[in-house]
Parts: C-alpha cells; structure tokens; sequence
C-alpha cells in the first residue's frame, strides 16, 4: 500500500523539478527517478513523440534496481503511440492485451511487465510514458492511477520548459530586431555627421573672422556630443563603435597645392597623409567615378575632391556605376564598402577587374573601422587602397591624388 505522504513527496519532487531543472532532459530524468522510485520499477523511458517541440529529446531512461538488464525498444512506431493516445485513460497495461505485438511487433510483450501512458494535452502531443518490471509484476488500479497522475505532472512540467524556451526565444529575436534598428539609425546618423566635421574641415582653411571662428567651434562641441550619442547606440547594437577621428590642424588652401616629399607603395597605409607635385594642373582632364550612397558623404567627398581640379562623376549605387563606366571615359573610381545588392561594393570591384582592367589599379575604398568579412575579402584580393571613415579631408585629399597619377605613372602603387 502507498501513503498519501509517500506519493505527495514523489509527485511534488517531480513537479519542483521543472522550476530549477535548465533543460527538458534533466526535468524528465528527475521526475522519472521520482516516480520510479515510488512505484519501484526496473526501469522507467519517456519515448519523445517525433515531429514535435520534444523531438530533440529522443528517449530518456532512468533505471531501477536491475533495470538495465532489461531489454527495452530505443522508440516508438507511431502506430503503437497513436494507439495509446486513443484510449479512453491513454493508458494500456500490456498485460491486459494480447494484440499490442501486432501495433509494435519489434517488441516482446511477453519479456517483462509494462505500463504505458500517453503524455498529451489539447494542444499537444509531448510523447509516451513507460514504466517496465519483471514479468510477474502486475500493475493494480492504484499504481496505475499513480503513473497517470505522473504522466500529468510531466505534462505541466513539460508544458512550462517548452514556453519558457519559447518566452527567451521571442525575446532573443526581439532585442536582435531593436538592436537591428538601432545599428541602422546609428549608421544613419553617422554619414551626415562625417559630412558635417569635414565642411568643418574645409572652413578651417578659409579665412574666418573672429565671429565665423566662435560658431564653428561651438559647431564641433554639439558633433562631439553628438558622436558620443552614436557611440552609445552602436554599443547597444553590437556594431563597432564609432570613434572620432584625430582632428588636423586647419590647412590653407595654398597648402593643397604644396609638392609631395614621398609616395607610399600600394600595399601600405601611410602614418599620415603625403601629397602628389603639382594638383589643378596635373588633373586637368581627369574624370573620377565617385560611388556613394549616402547623399551627405557624397557631397562632401565631390567637395573635397572638386580641390584636384578632375571632374566627377556620382552614382548612388553599383548599378548606376557600372551604367557611368559604360558610357564614359573613367580615370578614377572612388567606392564605398556599403553598396548594396543587386550590386554590391564586391560585385563592383569584381565587374571592373574583368570589363574594365585597367582601372583595376585605380580604384579607392571607403571602409569602416572595423569592416565586414566581405569589405575584408576585397582588400586582400583586390589589394585596394583605402581609406577609413568617418573620413578626413586630408587622407581623402591624399589618396585620391595618388590614385590618379597611379593611373598615369603605374609604377608609383607597384
């Protein structure tokens, strides 16, 4: 016989272990240990119904006292579960019936005594519940309302694991969303701010009463401020963080226009920014394709690249760059790493070096601090000269000097 507090210990030991257990497997291991203990069985299987949240559980085995010499299936037929689930207490005593052998002839009923319960609710099937002993074990009405209240407290339990999986996963696919949406809007932001500092830039090297010298000053305080906004989203977002640039001192117009001391190779990225002899005059002629979807960093590299005296040419996209280089003469291609499908800033690269290979030497990269596995494929395959953004008037200035007289002197990028 079984006291009220023996099989209220056994039950309430299974149920709390779906609170502290992380997994369905440890929470059915724990709550078979209990039942079978209670019942004292050989050995207690939940068999996992396939093609449902509980497939990845398979069949979990607890054994008792000589359970293991106990030869039982690995699965279920899914005729065998269908039968039981039908019944009218989805419980079956193999004992009671003689035709089980046929639903599951892979098994012999006659090996040991079992007891099988399914494990469902309304909504849905968890699996089946099996308790198996010797064979001259005889499971009475008592034990086998004992297995039905456990195959119950499984189902709560296994009720409870499944939302609470599925509570971590909508909040998971939620925050990545937000975070999404916030890397966008910081990305958003930063392109008109990197605009913004280098029209700064380029004021710098005008000549500014002292009032005109006050508001740009007052000007850079609220970017600063605004940076450090970028900053906290980016974190939030799981994108690298934006960091300011080093800010030059402001450089006059004449300066420009200043000869070069050396050329860096192609290969390397120079500590600071180095300049080409002789600029308006030099480039007179010279076309460059510049690409860039952002419409503020646009205006502001057609800006600073007005200063070599070449001509430029905008597209918004790769498309729209391929379309330029179809119809015109190109001396220069200034790209950004963030073009878009159906022509990306890959595709781009790619598409000059085969139909336009000799400006495969003569193609510049916008890039982030710290770029994508793409943009990466790119500048060791391609081995492009590049610049990182948010820009600086100086590099920009710079390295689209020398890919221009790379193109006229190729031995200066070898």
């Amino acid at each position: 016989m079984y006291s009220i507090e023996e099989i209220c210990d056994a039950l309430i030991a299974a149920g709390s272990a779906a609170a502290f257990c992380r997994t369905e497997d440890e929470f059915l291991r724990c709550a078979l240990q209990a039942a079978g203990d209670l019942l004292e069985v050989s050995c207690c299987v939940f068999y996992a119904a396939p093609a449902t949240v509980l497939a990845h559980v398979g069949a979990v085995r607890v054994n008792q006292r000589a359970g293991s010499e106990l030869e039982i299936p690995e699965s279920l037929p899914t005729a065998f579960s269908d039968h039981v689930r039908r019944q009218s207490g989805r419980i079956i005593v193999s004992s009671d019936w003689d035709a089980l052998s046929t639903l599951f002839p892979g098994f012999d009923f006659a090996g040991c005594a079992s007891l099988w319960i399914s494990v469902a609710n309304e909504d849905r099937v968890f699996g089946t519940l099996a308790f198996f002993d010797h064979c001259s074990r005889r499971f009475d009405r008592t034990q086998q309302k004992i297995a039905d209240l456990t195959a119950s407290v499984l189902k709560l339990g296994l009720e409870s694991q499944v939302g609470r999986h599925s509570l971590h996963s909508n909040e998971a696919a939620t925050y990545h969303e937000f975070a999404k949406l916030i890397g966008n809007v910081a990305r958003d932001l930063l392109n008109p701010l990197t605009a913004i500092f280098g029209y700064i830039e380029l004021l710098k090297a005008e000549s500014s009463a002292p009032r005109s010298t006050h508001l740009i000053t007052r000007m850079e305080e609220q970017i600063e401020k605004a940076r450090r906004v970028i900053a906290a989203l980016s974190t939030v977002s799981g994108q690298p963080r934006f960091a300011p640039p080093e800010i030059a001192p402001p450089i006059a117009r004449a300066e420009l226009e200043r000869p070069i001391v050396s050329i860096v190779k192609r290969q390397q990225q120079p500590e600071a920014p180095t300049w080409q002899p002789g600029t308006s005059e030099s480039n007179a002629g010279a076309r460059i394709l510049l690409v860039q979807r952002s419409e503020a960093v646009l205006e502001f590299q057609r800006s600073v690249l007005s200063a070599l005296g070449a001509e430029v040419v905008t597209a918004v996209s790769g498309s729209d760059a391929v379309d330029q280089l179809r119809s015109r003469p190109v001396d220069a291609i200034i790209l950004d790493d963030e073009l878009e499908e159906p022509f990306s800033s890959k595709r781009l690269v790619w598409w000059v070096r085969e139909n336009r290979p000799e400006l495969s030497d003569r193609m510049l990269l916008t890039i982030s601090r710290k770029p994508s596995a793409e943009t990466r494929e790119i500048l060791e395959t391609a081995m492009l000269p590049h610049v990182t953004k948010p820009l600086e008037v100086l590099e920009l200035y710079s390295r689209a000097q020398q890919v221009l007289h790379a193109g006229r002197n190729p031995h200066l990028l070898q």
